[in-house]
């Protein structure tokens, strides 16, 4: 009777286990059918994402880029105008730097040109006076200015002063000043009939303009 009772309550354990096995079965295939649809959709659905992403991605990489290119073409440009100023700006001081040269007696010739009107007004008038001279010792002295003033008149030539010539030329404006018309119908009207003050150039500079008085052949102004 005892061998019987335990063979029962065997047996229903046996049964519960069976039970429970099922259970635990039909659990696990639930689980790994949900697992499957899950993994499925996932797939399904990553990869329209996962493409999304990328052209999105590279789209933000592809205006990064040309951002960057812009940035960079802009800083170039102003690099490039920087330079450019340097370069000018160098060879602007290289320049002035030799014109200072160049010209560096510039204000001296000018400073020295009233010395050469007086020493040519001296001697123009002197000539009324030389023919009067019974002693002869104007002329002498006259002589002597003479001989000063062309010494003068070398010295700055040798440094790149030159005299504007005005005998038998046309109005220049760009070397000549007109102080006074005058009516010559023996000249052609423009021409240069009288120098008033001398000219001078220094080097290629004009210094100051040549006065003189042109022919007009319909009277004087």
């Amino acid at each position: 009777m005892m061998d019987d009772n335990k063979r029962d309550e065997n047996d229903f354990r046996s049964e519960d286990n069976d039970e429970a096995k099922d259970v635990d079965e039909l659990k696990e295939n639930k689980k790994s059918s949900s697992n499957n649809i899950d993994i499925a959709d996932l797939e399904q659905m990553a990869e329209p994402a996962s493409l999304t992403e990328a052209l999105e991605s590279l789209n933000y990489i592809k205006n990064a880029f040309i951002n960057l290119r812009k940035e960079f073409d802009e800083l170039n440009e102003k690099y490039l105008k920087i330079l450019a100023d340097s370069e000018n700006f160098r060879k602007r001081i290289i320049r002035e730097k030799e014109e200072s040269l160049k010209y560096s007696n510039e204000r001296l010739v000018k400073d020295l040109l009233p010395i050469l009107d007086y020493l040519d007004l001296a001697i123009n008038h002197s000539a009324s006076y030389i023919d009067n001279d019974v002693s002869g010792n104007l002329k002498v002295f006259v002589d002597g200015v003479k001989m000063a003033n062309n010494e003068f008149i070398k010295v700055l030539q040798n440094h790149g002063v030159k005299i504007i010539e005005t005998e038998n030329k046309e109005f220049d404006p760009n070397f000549h000043e007109v102080v006074e018309m005058v009516k010559d119908s023996a000249e052609p009207e423009g021409k240069i009939v009288e120098e008033k003050r001398k000219g001078y150039v220094y080097k290629d500079r004009l210094l100051r303009p040549s006065l003189i008085c042109i022919s007009k052949s319909d009277g004087s102004c």
